[in-house]
């Protein structure tokens, strides 16, 4: 059982990025539900994942497009998932908002589109958090969960992705001082991840 400090917290613009299998949805869960014991804020959360998944269950041309790119687990192209990204920070930011991202950016071309709607919204001391993992620990977790995408061609597409185009994201975020960069070792049990999590973030 984690202690709380504090009776609130300030507003928060958190990036959570990892490779598939970091358990990012999970801790993206154990805190809003932190955040949500310590203030009434309304939370903004966006998860790229999510939001391709629910775009391809509805019918059009594009989506038609997008469904053999799935199934082979290659990138989405970045204007799909960018457009994903501004809809929802357009229908749901308040202005009072805790914003959570998960995911977003998936590549370098991403990163300006971010950059530029956390300035919009002056955003202050947005923070990534990178939840690392190996890529053995990674495929075990990805063929235990068994979705229709964890080929073994999938997971080796996306963990060639991570290794390739993630570590050109995290560096863009590592050499921009607007931006804090917490690496969380991802190997632990889950309670675990989520205390130093909350601990590099102050929070406990």
């Amino acid at each position: 059982m984690i202690s709380v400090t504090i009776s609130n917290v300030n507003q928060q613009t958190l990036i959570f990025l990892g490779p598939q299998g970091s358990g990012k949805g999970t801790q993206v869960a154990l805190l809003k539900e932190f955040l949500a014991k310590q203030d009434n804020r309304h939370i903004v959360y966006f998860t790229a994942g999510t939001a391709l998944r629910a775009f391809t269950a509805s019918e059009g041309y594009t989506q038609e497009r997008v469904h053999p790119l799935i199934a082979s687990g290659k990138l989405m192209p970045t204007f799909i998932t960018t457009s994903l990204f501004s809809a929802r920070l357009i229908g749901s930011m308040t202005g009072n908002d805790h914003l959570i991202l998960d995911g977003f950016p998936r590549t370098l071309d991403q990163t300006p589109d971010l950059d530029t709607a956390l300035k919009f919204y002056e955003r202050k001391n947005p923070t990534v958090i990178y939840i690392s993992l190996s890529d053995e620990a990674a495929k075990e977790r990805l063929h235990k969960r068994g979705r229709t995408d964890d080929t073994e061609e999938g997971i080796e597409e996306r963990l060639r992705w991570s290794h390739e185009e993630a570590a050109q994201v995290n560096g863009w975020f590592k050499k921009n001082p607007d931006y804090t960069f917490l690496e969380i070792n991802g190997e632990q049990a889950i309670e675990e991840v989520h205390r130093e999590i909350l601990e590099k973030l102050k929070l406990v």
